[in-house]
């Protein structure tokens, strides 16, 4: 009996995990800031950063949301790295009302066919 329920369970959380990996690489990529008429385009890798502290005998996690740039078309992005907090997101946002600059936003460890479409999402005047 217990073999049958370790099996089944071990079958439960394969198929989950392998239902939530093909999802995820289904996405189609997230497009926000100048959609129409923008001169330029950049593409971010969504991740996640975590900071821990070690408090003698406890440890605190702290997980933030972070953008990299993966590449940028006809911009030029000083910066690299975005923690996504609320004036981040702002100054990107303002930056994009400026500039003319589309955003494009893919999962961390994309495939390059979600890459592909990222790109052509820069090219597209939607």
């Amino acid at each position: 009996m217990k073999p049958l329920v370790i099996s089944l369970l071990l079958f439960v959380f394969a198929s989950a995990s392998f239902a939530n990996e093909k999802k995820a690489q289904d996405r189609d990529p997230v497009v926000w800031g100048a959609l129409t008429q923008n001169t330029g385009c950049v593409i971010f890798e969504e991740g996640h950063k975590t900071k821990g502290m070690f408090w003698g005998v406890a440890i605190t996690t702290k997980t933030m949301g972070k953008l990299t740039v993966v590449e940028t078309q006809n911009y030029t992005m000083d910066e690299r790295e975005f923690i996504e907090t609320q004036e981040s997101m702002d100054g990107l946002m303002q930056r994009a009302r400026k500039d003319r600059v589309k955003f494009v936003k893919i999962p961390e460890k994309y495939p390059p066919e979600l890459l592909e479409k990222a790109r052509a999402a820069c090219k597209l005047d939607q």
